[in-house]
């Protein structure tokens, strides 16, 4: 729109208002005063899951059963994988019959140390017997202590074969196959917990003082719900090729319908102060032009045009050409119903 058009068209709304007496219950109107506000940036953020690891076989042998497979939802401590338990059970048998011949000998080496303890008291035996069966009985308390570390390694390797989930969660990868032979360290199943989340985002250099000082944010989720981050993690170096910041923004537990990789929008307060505010509603716009109708003291509406800035939730920020304590009409298009047909009734 030209400047002659745009001047040509507020001067004919602006006389066409003049001549016309609209009553002052025909128009809904607002007081401005100034409202804190906040300016914010929008950043893309990407989700992840806060628990998310692969189960790897602590011993060796061949995959009997497997319980769960991809997408499955697995509980907190559920068996997720089998072993065969032949080796490890042998092992365990064997470590039991040693524990039971260490202790047998145990107890042999103290009863005889005991009889020698008596009688070279009783300086019936020589020093040389004492510390011989001395000896043996110290001989046996390790080989003991041997055998039941022994012992319990190999119930540890027994428990092994059959696999635990650490966490409750759901199934994202399966490694392993029934009849497949694993050993220690060979990935078997990968899993997320979906019930803690977080997102990521880059920062941008100049905002992470700001941000650091806030500790505030809002991540818009796809169904269109505005949540809080319940903690702010910045990393306290940038990259050095983007200078950006990475920063970790810890979700309320239990966010439905979130899911690792998805794309949000993230809000961060850069800025904060007062600002005059309008509806939305009350912004008349034609082409470039921006105005609103402003009622004066006789209640008559005035067309006035105006510079905006930013528009959040319904309301949009006024730059100029408003001042505190002016009343406009919240809803101009109602205001132009009624000029319209008061103009009518004007030329009849």
């Amino acid at each position: 729109m030209s400047k002659h058009y745009l001047d040509t068209w507020l001067l004919t709304a602006a006389c066409l208002l003049g001549a016309i007496s609209l009553p002052a219950y025909a128009l809904e109107s607002v007081t401005l005063e100034p409202k804190a506000v906040s300016q914010s940036i929008s950043l893309d953020g990407v989700v992840e899951a806060v628990r998310e690891s692969t189960v790897a076989a602590q011993t060796g042998g061949t995959v009997t059963a497997i319980y769960y497979d991809v997408d499955d939802k697995v509980r907190p401590g559920s068996v997720i994988v089998e072993i065969s338990d032949t080796e490890q059970q042998a092992r365990l048998e064997q470590s039991q019959a040693s524990v039971r011949a260490a202790l047998a000998n145990l107890r042999d080496t103290e009863q005889s140390f005991a009889r020698i303890d008596e009688i070279y008291r009783k300086e019936l035996a020589s020093k040389a017997q004492y510390d011989q069966a001395k000896n043996q009985r110290d001989g046996a308390k390790a080989t003991y202590s041997r055998a039941q570390s022994a012992l319990k390694e190999a119930q540890k390797q027994m428990s092994y074969t059959k696999v635990i989930a650490p966490y409750g969660g759901i199934v994202i990868q399966r490694f392993v196959e029934i009849g497949e032979v694993v050993a220690p360290g060979s990935p078997l199943m990968a899993g997320i917990d979906l019930e803690q989340m977080r997102v990521n985002i880059n920062l941008p250099q100049r905002y992470a003082s700001t941000v650091r000082q806030h500790q505030l944010a809002e991540i818009a989720l796809p169904d269109g719900k505005i949540v809080p981050a319940r903690k702010l993690t910045i990393f306290p170096y940038a990259d050095a090729q983007t200078h950006n910041f990475k920063v970790r923004l810890h979700l309320p537990e239990r966010q439905a319908g979130l899911y690792p990789g998805m794309m949000v929008k993230v809000s961060l307060p850069i800025k904060t102060g007062q600002a005059l505010l309008i509806p939305a509603s009350a912004l008349v716009v034609r082409s470039e032009l921006r105005a609103v109708y402003v009622l004066d003291q006789e209640d008559q509406p005035r067309l006035r045009q105006i510079r905006t800035g930013y528009e959040k939730n319904g309301d949009i920020e006024v730059l100029s050409g408003l001042e505190i304590g002016d009343r406009i009409a919240i809803n101009p298009n109602e205001a132009l119903k009624q000029i319209n047909a008061a103009r009518t009734e004007h030329d009849a």
